[in-house]
């Protein structure tokens, strides 16, 4: 889902979403509520098939299936300042994100979101009946990742044609490298959508990671990580990279990122 435009609606039918921004927050979420009991629907957040049809918008089946923007928003320095607001830390940290995750990369050269396909994680989701395959088995490190970004999409188009949702939910997307198998959680209204929304631009990245870092109560995290300390980068890391973070040494690159 397009957040902006959902944003611009809702302010063209008269409900206040807060500032136009790409980026889903309180003031939005209150405005589709409003919007939602003005046309008789469940007064929640969440934005379906109903919602966008009562909006005019449209539904999930007819958004993005090819996942292709040659024209994607860049981030402007305003974007980092509200994201750096809203989390409570510097631009710096916003930076160091960029670095450690993606590089700063967040399209390939075809238009193509930036991924990293996950076989372990679709073997998962799947029980397995396509292991082993090249997009599919059953143990992290199991193969090497393909270095190119076209042999990550063939593995994610390969996996498609078995499970297109689960194909979605296994590979981390853009700048920040979010989880597809997190949409439900940060609000998106489908796997499909969250593809879609890392397809809009580096905006809708970066509120993907903002979201994500607030759902799962990171922020008091983000905000001790310092410059020049691991230590204090390692709870963050743990976090936001997982279990295995020391091993690829996440809470170092990100103190030193910060420096």
């Amino acid at each position: 889902m397009n957040i902006r435009e959902l944003q611009l609606e809702l302010k063209r039918r008269g409900f206040d979403p807060g500032s136009v921004d790409g980026i889903r927050g309180p003031k939005t979420d209150a405005a589709i509520i409003a919007f939602k009991q003005s046309v008789g629907l469940e007064a929640r957040s969440y934005v379906g098939p109903k919602t966008l049809a009562a909006m005019g918008l449209p539904s999930e089946s007819a958004q993005r299936t090819s996942f292709v923007n040659l024209q994607a928003p860049a981030l402007s320095p305003s974007d980092k300042i509200r994201a750096a607001e809203n989390l409570g830390v510097s631009i710096n940290h916003i930076n160091m994100l960029l670095k450690v995750e993606s590089g700063g990369k967040s399209f390939d050269d075809k238009g193509r979101p930036i991924i990293l396909f996950e076989p372990h994680i679709f073997h998962r989701r799947t029980g397995g009946v396509w292991s082993p395959s090249f997009y599919s088995y059953s143990k992290w490190g199991g193969k090497p990742y393909p270095k190119s970004f076209d042999g990550r999409w063939q593995q994610l188009e390969a996996a498609a044609t078995r499970n297109r949702v689960a194909a979605l939910e296994s590979a981390s997307w853009g700048l920040f490298q979010v989880m597809g198998f997190h949409w439900q959680a940060l609000g998106y209204a489908s796997v499909n959508a969250f593809a879609s929304a890392m397809t809009d631009g580096e905006p809708e990245q970066l509120d993907a990671m903002v979201r994500y870092i607030t759902v799962n109560k990171l922020r008091e995290a983000l905000q001790v990580c310092k410059a020049g300390d691991p230590d204090s980068c390692r709870a963050f890391a743990k976090g936001y990279n997982g279990g295995g973070y020391a091993k690829n040494d996440y809470h170092t690159k990100m103190a030193r990122a910060l420096a």
